[in-house]
């Protein structure tokens, strides 16, 4: 060892009256990254020369290049040929020496020069590892920024003698030339002082900031980070950001603060009714619904088909570019929710709350999901009733049944838990109702009379739309009052979504709309042939379109 002054026994108590020295705090353990031999790896013969046969190959090159690190780094004066490793424990010493003779044949090393820069880089590590143990100590182990203020004090006086000299000489010439330094000369000092101001105010901070971390660690409430760089709390966890420096992450703070934003200030249902009155809470939701169902039916009534010059998608059918823009819409709420800053946004205009309801509330909540189940289930839905729907009965009617009926449900959830015994805290998301609305409106309008069986080709059996329909009510309405109290499911808007489809198909009915629809299937224009439902085939010719659309948009 080159400072052999400083190791004392390995255990127990010091013995002829030397003293144990212990570094407080402990260094961190270095990483020494073991390059590769200047040639690459040596081949099997050679190794088995050095080290025999039963070495294999591998391990004699580690071996070579452990050896080879120790000769180029210096530490070969400290550790010689002893201590390669666990796995190499059955290496001979005088093999090992015989390894190291190969190496300074082959590969020449000033080893007494690398010697020399190793114990100088031991020196400084422990001189370091001595100021941490005590940095206010008065010794000649010093800090950088107590080195730097002592020579800026120093450099201070030193200038002051000088400007004193040179006030007693102002004026005096010899021959053309002023007594003193240049301009030149002081702009130069004065650059140099600026820079030495610099370091050591940024190194004064950062003694500042150790020892205020010094007094936060002494706490208990604050630990380092695992890579030692700042201070953290004990249940943050941290993240290596892509510049490769460790950060402290803030996720769950920001979770919990917007939490707290979007959640009331209510602490129960008797609190939350007694902020609004019954009217407060029915109103204005009931006006909103009532316009938009107005709206709603406008479009229906006086939407026209755009020429293709003016649809944004042109190549894409109307019922895909309609199940499309719907699919969209609910997938860019449902991923919405996944950004923490906007959940009190989120909670107040598209989510459902009965006690404490927005207006608004009653159609945002129809495109909204939180939990990517219930939007898979949703979509799926979606996908195999909307077509068939939008087909039969339009985009107009299509879509000012899906938003009505959506709303109607939002607005029968709102009635039921204020007037009947809903759960004035709970909330609700999700477009069922609006997908009852259509499902409702298709099996009461459609006269298809068999539906193809999926996966199975030519495979087909009867259909009774309204016969289905009677029993999706009853299963609902048996769900609804089998699991009172304890369902999750919103009943009320179902059923809200189901009395709009039944209504918008009994306007339909009773203004001669059969009559206008078969007009358009002979024309070719809406519907088709057959009396058979191929929801398979609707949707693989939707998923045809798409891809067709998005790889002419690629190209």
């Amino acid at each position: 060892m080159p400072f052999p002054w400083l190791s004392g026994p390995p255990g127990g108590s010091p013995r002829n009256g030397t003293t144990r020295l212990v570094l407080s705090p402990q260094p961190n353990k270095r990483t020494v990254k073991i390059g590769p031999l200047p040639d690459g790896p040596v081949d099997e013969f050679i190794i088995r020369q050095i080290f025999g046969a039963g070495l294999p190959a591998n391990h004699g090159n580690a071996v070579l290049r452990i050896l080879h690190h120790r000769r180029t780094s210096g530490s070969l004066a400290d550790y010689g040929v002893d201590n390669l490793g666990q796995q190499y424990k059955r290496i001979s010493r005088p093999v090992a020496e015989r390894a190291l003779a190969w190496l300074r044949e082959r590969y020449p090393v000033d080893e007494a020069r690398a010697a020399e820069e190793w114990a100088e880089k031991e020196a400084n590590r422990i001189t370091y590892n001595l100021w941490l143990a005590d940095p206010e100590n008065d010794s000649k182990y010093k800090d950088p920024a107590r080195a730097f203020r002592e020579q800026q004090k120093k450099e201070k006086e030193e200038q002051a003698l000088i400007e004193e000299e040179q006030a007693k000489s102002d004026g005096q010439r010899i021959g053309i030339l002023h007594h003193g330094p240049s301009q030149f000369e002081r702009n130069i000092e004065e650059k140099r002082r600026e820079r030495l101001e610099a370091i050591t105010k940024k190194a004064e901070e950062k003694e500042a900031r150790a020892k205020d971390d010094e007094v936060k660690l002494a706490t208990g409430e604050w630990v380092r980070t695992p890579g030692g760089t700042q201070l953290m709390k004990p249940w943050q966890t941290t993240y290596v950001d892509i510049f490769g420096r460790e950060q402290i992450s803030r996720r769950k703070e920001v979770m919990e603060e917007a939490q707290k934003k979007a959640q009331t200030t209510f602490k129960s249902e008797e609190e939350m009714l007694q902020a609004t009155t019954l009217m407060q809470r029915i109103y204005p939701m009931s006006a909103f619904v009532l316009v938009v169902g107005l709206l709603c039916y406008g479009f229906a009534h006086y939407y026209v088909p755009p020429t293709p010059s003016y649809r944004l998608w042109p190549d894409l059918s109307p019922t895909t570019a309609t199940i499309a823009t719907l699919f969209l819409t609910n997938l860019f709420i449902c991923i919405a929710w996944r950004w923490t800053p906007i959940w009190p946004f989120m909670t107040r205009y598209f989510m459902h709350v009965p006690g404490y309801p927005r207006a608004f509330q009653s159609v945002g909540n129809v495109f909204s999901h939180i939990e990517y189940e219930h939007f898979l289930g949703n979509m799926m839905w979606l996908a195999l009733v909307g077509p068939v729907c939008h087909d039969l009965v339009g985009r107009g009617i299509f879509l000012g049944t899906y938003v009505s009926a959506g709303a109607l449900g939002s607005l029968a959830t709102l009635y039921w838990a204020n007037l009947g015994r809903g759960i004035l805290s709970a909330h609700s998301v999700g477009a069922s109702a609006a997908l009852w609305g259509v499902t409702t409106l298709f099996l009461l309008l459609t006269e298809k009379e068999t539906i193809q069986v999926p996966f199975i080709k030519d495979f087909e059996v009867m259909f009774w739309p309204k016969m289905l329909l009677a029993g999706f009510v009853g299963m609902e309405i048996y769900s609804a009052f089998r699991k009172r109290g304890k369902s999750t499911m919103d009943h009320a808007s179902h059923f809200g979504g189901m009395v709009t489809g039944a209504s918008v198909a009994g306007y339909l009915h009773v203004t001669g709309w059969r009559e206008w629809q078969r007009r358009q299937n002979v024309q070719g224009e809406v519907g088709a042939e057959g009396k058979t439902v191929d929801v398979v085939a609707t949707v693989k010719e939707e998923a045809k379109e798409v891809k067709e659309q998005v790889k002419k948009a690629v190209e």
